[in-house]
């Protein structure tokens, strides 16, 4: 009873925020807590650590018993066997359950084992459940072109790899993992996940589906943009008139699309199988203001002596900064940054960290021994993490986007162009950023884990008309363009809700090692089959 259950949480949160701390609340609280664990329990559904290959093998081929219950292996998602564990449900409810899950899939259609592992275990993923859009699938758009690289040569474990400067002719899906939603959609999503702003990115998750989608207004696009047509052809070939569809996916979103027959077979399995849409992730309201470093970011610049020492100054001035009698600066170092102002709300709401809430609300405790005594461990710590590389910077995380211009002109059949240029992106945030009286035009971008002095990526930041006028829904995000190879750069990223860092500090700018190649290797690709029980253990 999901409504039951929200309104527990509600019931619990809002105890938890209210001053008075009597005996019926703190028992309230408790029965809550009990009332929510047994609604959310599932004694059929366990997940298991395993911390041995062999121990793993023993389970796998024999199950096992757990309070009366016999469990058989499930599933193991990629984010899940990165961390050894793996999925096991009751034996009474498994193959009616494996066959919900495969969706009415044509189990005759061979797939390579270890993606169908990876796609089956989406279904571990954990959503908040959103109303069920109507969709399209649409074919991804893939472009080759010619990028000079350093090609990596693997050798025997006793031996260097050996690194060959080529020339080669290298595919890009433009769209990989990514599709777009309306804004009335978007809305809609919204007020499921309960928020007070309208998210213009959202991550999510369905049969065997999922990545991003950005909003973008596509009906208003195809007025403007295709003489008002809104008729497409989709992945299967067929019509879709776009007034009638809420989010539009790629093929690459939607990992066994050519395993139904139509969208319309899709649809109908989905629903006689209850498989809900939901969300794992959404932008934030807003975007932070800093960016902490780390050594990877680092290392791979190339920084004098000058450059290091302005690098690090804002660094030692935030916690050299810190004072018993400025309580109003000390409040800013232990909830955050100097940079940016947090918010107090939020953390009050969501923190655990109760001696910190205490001395939110109540400032004389900065005259405590014990609150002081944990300030001048906090800063030793922050000392000890800025000698390890964590520095405070201006920049921040945003979700990859694609350029959806781009997106509309490939579905429509169109030439793909775009509104960006090779080296452009879009960040609204930063074209809001003013410093010495500009708008900020360059910053320098990253993607953890960073490993290469190629992976920083300065780019240049466009703002026009144009911009202003198709991008203006994504308040959050870094749009990036249809023509270079920045995904290279950001090690193989793709658009499933991939996260960049950027900053526009000038000694990363400045630091950054120029015409370096991009690195590649060949990647060897799983082959297709009719797989068994047997070809599934990982």
């Amino acid at each position: 009873d999901r409504e039951q259950l929200e309104r527990w949480f509600e019931e619990r949160d809002k105890l938890k925020k209210s001053k008075n701390n009597t005996k019926e609340k703190r028992n309230r609280i408790k029965e809550l807590q009990k009332n929510i664990y047994e609604m959310m329990y599932i004694p059929q559904y366990i997940t298991v650590v395993m911390e041995s290959v062999g121990e793993y093998e023993k389970i796998f081929r024999k199950g096992f018993h757990y309070n009366g219950r016999f469990y058989r292996r499930m599933s193991c998602s990629a984010s899940q066997a990165r961390v050894s564990t793996i999925v096991f449900v009751d034996d009474e409810i498994r193959e009616e359950l494996k066959r919900r899950l495969d969706c009415g899939r044509d189990l005759n259609h061979p797939l390579p084992p270890s993606k169908y592992n990876a796609y089956f275990g989406l279904y571990s993923s954990a959503i908040k459940t959103v109303t069920t859009p109507r969709f399209c699938v649409v074919p991804d758009y893939n472009e080759t072109i010619s990028v000079d690289v350093d090609f990596v040569v693997e050798t025997d474990k006793d031996s260097d790899d050996i690194i060959e400067p080529r020339t080669m002719d290298i595919e890009f899906n433009r769209f990989d993992g990514s599709g777009i939603i309306s804004p009335r959609m978007a809305e809609v999503w919204s007020k499921d996940l309960g928020e007070d702003y309208i998210p213009c990115q959202f991550c999510l998750r369905a049969a065997f589906t999922k990545g991003m989608v950005n909003e973008f207004d596509f009906i208003k696009w195809c007025e403007i943009n295709n003489d008002g047509n809104y008729v497409i052809k989709d992945v299967y070939g067929q019509e879709r008139d776009l007034r009638e569809i809420d989010v539009i996916l790629s093929e690459s979103q939607v990992k066994l699309w050519d395993s139904w027959s139509s969208q319309e077979d899709f649809e109908k399995c989905c629903e006689e199988n209850g498989i809900v849409w939901g969300i794992t992730k959404y932008a934030p309201k807003k975007d932070k203001d800093v960016l902490i470093t780390n050594y990877q970011y680092l290392q791979t610049l190339n920084l004098n002596d000058d450059m290091i020492a302005d690098l690090c100054k804002d660094t030692i001035d935030y916690i050299q900064g810190v004072s018993y009698q400025n309580k109003n600066y000390a409040m800013l170092f232990l909830l955050g940054s100097s940079m940016q102002v947090p918010d107090v709300e939020q953390f009050l709401k969501i923190s655990d960290n109760y001696w910190l809430k205490s001395l939110v609300l109540n400032n004389d405790l900065f005259n405590d021994k014990y609150s002081r005594e944990k300030i001048r461990d906090l800063i030793v710590r922050k000392i000890e993490l800025a000698c390890l590389g964590k520095l405070v910077v201006r920049g921040n995380y945003q979700c990859i986007v694609p350029d959806n211009y781009a997106y509309m002109e490939h579905i429509t059949g169109q030439p793909v162009v775009g509104l960006l240029q090779s080296g452009e992106f879009y960040s609204q945030y930063w074209n809001n950023v003013i410093e010495d009286g500009e708008r900020v035009k360059k910053v320098d971008c990253m993607r953890s884990p960073l490993t290469h002095f190629s992976e920083h990526y300065v780019v240049d930041l466009k703002q026009n008309e144009q911009t202003e006028e198709w991008y203006k829904y994504s308040y959050s995000g870094i749009i990036v363009n249809v023509h270079d190879v920045h995904t290279m750069h950001f090690a193989g990223s793709d658009y499933d809700y991939d996260i960049l860092s950027t900053t526009n500090n000038k000694n990363f700018i400045n630091g950054v090692y120029p015409d370096q190649r991009v690195v590649t290797y060949e990647i060897k690709k799983p082959k297709k089959k009719l797989f068994n029980e047997e070809d599934l253990f990982v």
